[in-house]
């Protein structure tokens, strides 16, 4: 798969944080604020994914973050990670300006390959009405994608996103994606899937309510036609009063 990775440094973050990387998949996928950081107990660097705050806590009673793009092999998350360390030593070593980019397997032209996991998402008051993930190649997730619905009634997708410094005219916090699809072709082959994946979850999700349902139902009938029988059985031999004395 081809891909490209932009690098550049960090000079007034935190102590630790000493870059930042843009991960471009096929000319297609964008995924940005891959952090490059300096574990300062061992002296060197490491790549740390964007992540997410998730309502889970650990055994601490902290709470869990999950990474929102991963890869999903071993042999992948190494190359990955070391493309982008070494391309981040050659843009410090050669101080090759601001940026330094580096292209991966540029022969490859092909749109990537992708498949969609969908899960509907119930809550009250809340415009989401799905949480979905996609698999890149098989070999990365891009996670907390959200399913929407406008005050219209129209379903949409949003991408994960982060709280910029940026205001907009209305004084209100500008987000802005932390992934997105780079060209209009890729874009509508996305979220047409998203949105296909969300019909097909929900109709899936009727069926099982019905299902379950009907599964009561035919319990409680089974029961009521046990409990019948039973009777007739008892009624059938209650001995005369003949038989009695």
């Amino acid at each position: 798969m081809k891909y490209s990775i932009k690098v550049s440094e960090v000079r007034n973050g935190s102590e630790n944080l000493k870059g930042l990387a843009t991960l471009v998949l096929g000319d297609s996928f964008k995924v940005g604020n891959i952090a490059i950081m300096n574990d300062p107990n061992k002296n060197q660097l490491f790549v740390s994914m964007p992540s997410y705050k998730t309502s889970q806590v650990d055994d601490q009673g902290k709470a869990v973050y999950k990474d929102i793009f991963n890869p999903t092999t071993a042999e992948f998350r190494k190359e990955l990670y070391d493309n982008i360390l070494n391309a981040f030593n050659e843009l410090q070593e050669h101080q090759a300006g601001n940026s330094y980019r580096v292209n991966i397997n540029e022969k490859d032209t092909t749109m990537p390959e992708f498949s969609v996991r969908v899960t509907p998402y119930e809550k009250e008051n809340s415009n989401i009405k799905a949480l979905a993930s996609i698999h890149l190649e098989d070999c990365l997730a891009v996670n907390n994608i959200t399913v929407n619905e406008s005050k219209e009634g129209k379903m949409y997708v949003s991408m994960p996103s982060y709280k910029s410094k940026q205001l907009d005219d209305q004084g209100k916090a500008v987000y802005k994606d932390i992934c997105n699809p780079v060209t209009g072709k890729f874009h509508d082959k996305l979220y047409k899937a998203i949105l296909d994946g969300y019909d097909q979850a929900k109709e899936q999700s009727k069926s099982s309510i019905v299902g379950k349902i009907n599964e009561n139902k035919d319990k409680i009938n089974k029961q009521d036609a046990n409990k019948s029988a039973k009777g007739v059985e008892k009624e059938h031999h209650q001995p005369s009063r003949d038989e009695a004395r």
